[in-house]
């Protein structure tokens, strides 16, 4: 018999992020991503003031230290602000640290990788208490980056359904990641929890500081309707780039698995405040018992999947023979999909206006 999870710390980074689209080639970029690095390794060092002797788990927000492409087309974009994970100086200063300190360090950055040329990718990353990144999770709904779902087959041949939605098993519990926007999507949460994830770790760049009612109700949904840990740590401004400082800032939160709030940060600014007690063995009881309220226990997939297999909305595989080579082509995509939305209703019919310009 397993022995049973002890309670564990978790904490948002809640840091600013440092856009390093005005840099001039990759190494302004690298410098402005090694600073905030230099800054994460401090708050890091200061993580005994919340829970010394308790296994710890601290997250970062969505794309903290590089920004999101602007104008940059995805060759430029990749040149000059996007590194490998793992595998990069950068990645390897967490990694180094999250050994040193014993803990496990959650991130996102913008990845590029030698076996996908021309592309990248929105990557959320995990680290163990021995400094080996453990999982990686790159997002599928997005409007700045490329996406597995747009050369799926090839994708899903070379990693399986393990590798899109990943879940690492950890003497933590279950542990998973989506970022940011995915939150809106219930298929990326249901996914890892269908695959065993407890805690769901959400990095994330949002509007949840002043919008309390679409993001913090998707946050509180997504926890209660998978009955799963949800740690949403966000980041406290922005800084360089074409968008206002406290544009996505602050109000990180942690929400137990019934959706209730345990713990949140301040808007805006840095704060390692929003940081709680996970009690993974609590939970377990809790999936583990009969009745109503039990709403994994009440899934019933197959019913869904008749619906589901013959809807297609935004089309697999659009980028499959040749990258995405801007972030605007999503749109063209993004048109493919109101007509598919109109023929099944969810629309009115397109206006010929539109069909026009397409």
């Amino acid at each position: 018999m397993s022995q049973p999870i002890k309670p564990w710390r978790a904490t948002c980074m809640q840091v600013y992020t440092y856009g390093t689209n005005k840099s001039a080639n990759r190494a302004e970029a690298m410098a402005i991503v090694n600073k905030s690095l230099d800054r994460w390794e401090e708050l890091l060092d200061n993580l005994g003031r919340y829970g010394s002797g308790t296994a710890q788990v601290a997250l970062f927000p969505e794309f903290a230290l590089q920004g999101f492409p602007g104008k940059e087309s995805a060759a430029q974009w990749i040149e000059k602000s996007c590194f490998e994970i793992p595998g990069s100086p950068e990645v390897e200063r967490l990694q180094k640290k999250a050994k040193a300190l014993g803990i496990y360090i959650g991130a996102n950055a913008y990845e590029r990788d030698p076996e996908w040329p021309g592309r990248y990718f929105n990557c959320s990353f995990l680290i163990d208490d021995k400094g080996e990144v453990i999982l990686k999770y790159r997002r599928i709904n997005t409007m700045h980056a490329g996406s597995p779902h747009d050369f799926m087959d090839k994708y899903l041949a070379r990693y399986g359904v393990e590798g899109i939605f990943p879940v690492a098993r950890t003497p933590l519990g279950n542990l998973a990641m989506i970022p940011c926007g995915e939150i809106m999507y219930p298929e990326a949460a249901r996914a890892v929890m269908l695959r065993g994830a407890e805690v769901l770790l959400h990095p994330t760049s949002d509007f949840g500081a002043w919008d309390n009612w679409s993001w913090q109700s998707c946050k509180k949904a997504r926890a209660s309707e998978n009955m799963m840990y949800l740690i949403s740590s966000n980041s406290g401004g922005i800084k360089g780039t074409n968008v206002p400082e406290t544009e996505n800032a602050g109000r990180s939160r942690i929400f137990d698995y019934e959706g209730r709030i345990l713990a949140e940060g301040p808007s805006p600014g840095e704060s390692m405040r929003c940081n709680t007690i996970i009690d993974v063995e609590g939970l377990r009881r809790i999936r583990s018992s009969l009745g109503g309220f039990n709403r994994i226990a009440g899934i019933r997939t197959e019913i869904y999947r008749l619906v589901y297999d013959n809807t297609v909305f935004f089309p697999a595989n659009s980028f499959a023979d040749a990258a995405m080579e801007s972030k605007d082509k999503i749109r063209e995509v993004q048109r493919e999909a109101l007509k598919n939305m109109a023929k099944v209703g969810a629309i009115p019919p397109l206006e010929p206006k539109l069909k026009a310009a397409e």
